[in-house]
């Protein structure tokens, strides 16, 4: 049971890495074009690199449910009920708001043509960026949380 426990852990944090780490280089990454092109290129790029999270997304819960089970914890630890509902919380804002918005304005940008930015994306990403913001940090806590195990 134990070299089943650990190559899940390890497949449970390699799945973080994958998962998470695009998350916070998506933003700064959509801020650094400065030309229709560039943003046009940034997009197409995105697009590519957003199966990473949801591969990783859907690898995190299965591997976690199973070094839950294994590891006969079940859901009797606060810190791990709090992390799977941040989870949770944060599957909610992307699928329900960020995902939309976010296809919003990749249709603005595949329509856009020359060089300028198109008009209202600045409006758009400004409306995704607190939600953004709120993912990021809510999968800070996960990660304290995961690596603390706070016994509270």
């Amino acid at each position: 049971m134990d070299i089943l426990y650990d190559i899940l852990l390890i497949l449970h944090v390699a799945a973080a890495i994958v998962g998470i780490g695009p998350a916070f280089v998506f933003p700064i990454v959509g801020k650094s074009a400065k030309t229709g092109s560039q943003l046009r290129f940034v997009f197409s790029l995105l697009q590519k690199i957003n199966k990473f999270p949801k591969t990783g997304g859907i690898t995190l819960i299965v591997t976690g449910i199973l070094l839950m089970v294994i590891g006969k914890t079940g859901l009797s630890l606060l810190w791990l009920n709090l992390s799977l509902l941040l989870f949770i919380v944060i599957e909610v804002i992307i699928i329900g708001f960020v995902e939309p918005g976010m296809k919003k304005v990749g249709q603005l940008v595949a329509a856009s043509e020359g060089e300028e930015i198109p008009a209202g994306y600045t409006a758009l990403t400004g409306k995704i960026a607190p939600l953004e913001a709120t993912v990021l940090v809510l999968t800070l806590i996960i990660v304290v949380l995961m690596v603390i195990k706070p016994t509270m």
